[in-house]
């Protein structure tokens, strides 16, 4: 370990120190978990939501279990090494990529015949193409409670009637950046609006994934 990256873990972890003596405070003097951390607290899901639930160890094997082929998309791309598994091992006929931009995507996923990329902003882009056009999405924007619920919106109207919508980070809270995301929130306000859990992907730092259907 170079002495930067050691002296930026002891400030990581000094500071942990800190904020954990300050929620200790908080919680003496209101009698309560401090849940403004939270940017919206996630509404309990229903019983039978989840009866057919499927339980996986990772995204990558929910994914080869739940869905094939047709056509899909991605939002939220980056260096675009999950849609290289996508293109891999889901083997979509053609798979629409939305990010801001792809400087940072792999070649190999930019050149592939199958793919589509739609640069600029996430819901607005998919608004351009056709309602009911995709057999699944899978959502990995914006993590804010305000951002997946607008990429929400619009996705539902865009899918089809059997089609499963996926998210990515369903948590409310993200260890490695100490920040609250609005993905579980979102997720379960839709489950509660008519749709259901089809797969529930475990990670061992609790990035969980979840696949929904309309219920």
């Amino acid at each position: 370990m170079s002495q930067e990256i050691a002296r930026a873990r002891d400030e990581a972890l000094a500071a942990l120190d800190a904020f954990r003596a300050a929620l200790a405070r908080f919680r003496r003097a209101a009698g309560a978990p401090p849940l403004f951390l939270l940017e919206k607290p996630a509404p309990e899901l229903p019983q039978a939501a989840l009866e057919e639930c499927r339980v996986f160890a990772t995204r990558h094997q929910m994914m080869r279990a739940l869905v094939r082929g047709g056509i899909g998309g991605e939002i939220g791309v980056q260096h675009g090494h999950f849609s290289r598994f996508l293109l891999d091992e889901i083997a979509p006929e053609r798979l629409h990529l939305f990010d801001m931009s792809d400087r940072l995507l792999r070649p190999d996923v930019r050149s592939d015949p199958r793919v589509e990329m739609h640069l600029g902003d996430s819901p607005s882009e998919l608004r351009k193409l056709p309602e009911a056009r995709f057999d699944w999405l899978y959502i990995d924007g914006d993590h804010s409670y305000a951002g997946v619920c607008r990429d929400t919106r619009v996705a539902v109207t865009r899918l089809r009637e059997t089609g499963l919508l996926i998210f990515n980070d369903y948590t409310p809270w993200s260890p490695g950046e100490a920040m609250a995301y609005g993905v579980m929130a979102c997720v379960n306000e839709t489950v509660r609006a008519g749709w259901k859990m089809a797969g529930l992907a475990l990670t061992a730092n609790g990035y969980f994934d979840v696949a929904l259907r309309r219920a």
